[in-house]
């Protein structure tokens, strides 16, 4: 077997102050699945090529793990919590302690060719169950140090999507699959024990034993919720139906009395075993509930209840307010295209490839509401009255801090958007550049013979700096009585077309970066070099350059995934940070002198303190 890649997860920096990781990746029509810590109230689910693991007494306190190579599907802790096994679309599960530092790898296996749904450990953490879609071997149990198989799963004929191991002896596991069948196996080694191949109709979603073993439920598209003895796997009784839509996953209260359920039909039931009656109905998305409210996975860690929607949010249920959830933890589920900080409010503001804006206070996130972008966000400015985002559904919308509250259609592709105080904005597009005040169009560009790529407006708002793709130049633009804008000049030297400019504090210098992997600094008045030839240390193109408050330093992120800190008085000092984002950074903004965020394509937030 080749050797694994990611042996250790690289020791993050010590400016490395906060990481605030991306909620669940979630799929419509299929069921995610949450994991928790058996002692502590820690929450760990998939997100993109991650597995993040979030305290639920301070859902801002999360850990990211960076070491799969393709998109994770499931991740489970250990019984004993020093272990988690995680897997991929790829097939590959790896073992890694949680409880070290480097998070050590101790097994990288691939179990099959295809997709891994779920898995289970067993309760002496040492066996693991993966099942999935594997195009011929769909399950396997194997031994967590060396991967030696342990028995046969067979007995399934479509993919399984569930499965879960019986924590007290004798020891079973139970599978549930896409052809309607929920199979028991017996082990170990483990062999095919029981078959219920007539009791659901559609997909069978999920499968889970209680705490003691005793008994087991399953959950399907059909509606129909199944309760079976947890030794035999012979059913006992069937659930009356509760939920109009499919149930997608199911989980059991520590005690072992009480069930949770979630659904399509954005409604999540808790219910008591022994009567097999509902207790409380859980609702989500108020009078008129959104295709985002469908309710994909829950899971009940101590005393926390737990959903997750279709959005991505993480809703921490409330037994005393069923329609209004006590928490609902925000943020993103893909690439975090664009950022900006707004000082007088202390918010970060950032934008995702499917068009999610969010603002962030106190490491919290909060998904602006409204008529959103429905495609990508390709540029994000503030000021302290108003946030504007510019999307590839080439829209302008404007927000205050909870929901927008207009738009302006910009007939074009937008690339970039800046805004001054008073309100001023200038937006680049594929098509020219346009001048906004008040949230109305006063101005555009003809189309030029080169294609904008980024935008940046000074702070006395009378000069416009646009980044070109062809001519590798930046134009320079007078603002003319606030309505207008008049090519007065260009700067050229660079090596490759723009990626980002942005202005000094006092206006008087401009930074850009290209996809020569070069940082220039230039003096606005005399359109000469401050800084040239020097600051070439990113290995790819820079996404993102930044300046600190007091103008002496510059930050830079690239999709090298490498954070560089420049000082703008002596040009030859440099700071940077490695392995800063999965993927690469895509933007760094500085939130006081000492303080810098950064966002990736990892969906991750990461806050650094330049002060040591």
């Amino acid at each position: 077997m080749s050797s694994p890649t990611n042996p250790t997860e690289k020791v993050p920096p010590p400016a490395l102050k906060a990481t605030v990781g991306p909620n669940p990746t979630t799929n419509r029509g299929a069921p995610s699945v949450l994991g928790i810590h058996p002692k502590e109230p820690k929450l760990i689910y998939c997100s993109g090529k991650l597995v993040v693991v979030r305290n639920l007494d301070d859902p801002s306190d999360t850990f990211v793990y960076k070491g799969h190579n393709e998109p994770t599907t499931v991740a489970k802790f250990s019984p004993n919590g020093y272990w988690v096994a995680s897997g991929d679309v790829s097939g590959k599960v790896r073992v890694w302690s949680y409880d070290n530092p480097e998070h050590t790898l101790k097994l990288e296996i691939p179990v099959f060719a295809g997709e891994i749904k779920d898995l289970s450990w067993d309760p002496d953490s040492k066996r693991i169950v993966a099942v999935g879609d594997g195009r011929g071997l769909m399950a396997r149990v194997f031994m967590w140090d060396t991967g030696n198989s342990i028995g046969e799963i067979v007995g399934h004929q479509k993919r399984i999507l569930s499965v879960d191991y019986r924590q007290t002896r004798p020891f079973r596991i139970m599978t549930a699959s896409e052809d309607f069948n929920v199979c028991v196996f017996e082990g170990p080694p483990f062999k095919f024990k029981q078959n219920n191949n007539n009791l659901h109709s559609n997909f069978v979603n999920c499968v889970r034993f209680s705490p003691n073993g005793e008994l087991a439920v399953s959950v399907g598209s059909d509606k129909l919720m199944c309760l079976y003895d947890g030794k035999s796997g012979e059913l006992v009784d069937k659930f009356p139906a509760a939920h109009q839509a499919s149930i997608y996953s199911v989980c059991w209260s520590p005690d072992g009395t009480q069930l949770l359920t979630s659904s399509a039909d954005k409604t999540v039931l808790l219910w008591d075993v022994a009567s097999r009656s509902v207790v409380t109905k859980f609702t989500f998305g108020g009078a008129k509930p959104q295709v985002k409210d469908m309710q994909v996975a829950v899971a009940w860690c101590q005393n926390h209840l737990i959903s997750l929607s279709l959005s991505g949010d993480l809703n921490f249920l409330d037994l005393d307010n069923p329609s209004q959830p006590k928490q609902i933890v925000q943020g993103h589920q893909v690439s975090i295209l664009s950022l900006a900080t707004e000082s007088t409010q202390n918010r970060i503001l950032t934008g995702s490839y499917d068009g999610v804006v969010c603002s962030w206070t106190s490491k919290t996130a909060k998904a602006l509401a409204g008529t959103i972008h429905t495609a990508k966000i390709t540029g994000i400015a503030a000021n302290s009255n108003q946030i504007a985002s510019s999307g590839w559904d080439d829209q302008l919308r404007f927000a205050n801090d909870i929901e927008y509250t207009g738009a302006t259609a910009l007939n074009a592709q937008p690339n970039g958007v800046a805004i001054t105080e008073s309100g001023l904005a200038v937006v680049s597009t594929n098509k020219g550049v346009k001048l906004l005040r008040d949230q109305k169009l006063v101005f555009e560009t003809p189309e030029f013979s080169w294609t904008p790529t980024c935008v940046a407006i000074s702070p006395s708002e009378d000069l416009v700096a646009i980044g070109s793709q062809e001519d590798m130049k930046i134009h320079l633009f007078d603002v003319v009585n606030g309505s207008s804008l008049v090519e007065s000049g260009e700067i050229t030297g660079h090596l490759g077309a723009l990626t980002c400019v942005s202005f000094s504090p006092d206006g008087s210098l401009l930074a850009a970066g290209d996809t020569y992997r070069e940082v220039r600094v230039w003096d606005v008045s005399s359109r000469s070099a401050k800084v040239q030839g020097m600051w070439v240390y990113h290995s790819t193109r820079v996404t993102s350059v930044a300046w600190a408050p007091s103008g002496n330093f510059i930050a830079s992120g690239s999709l090298d995934e490498r954070i560089y800190i420049w000082d703008v008085n002596s040009p030859m000092k440099k700071r940077f940070f490695e392995f800063s984002h999965k993927d690469g950074v895509t933007g760094v903004s500085f939130v006081s002198e000492t303080e810098l965020v950064s966002v990736g394509n990892d969906a991750c937030v990461n806050y650094w303190d330049l002060s040591a």
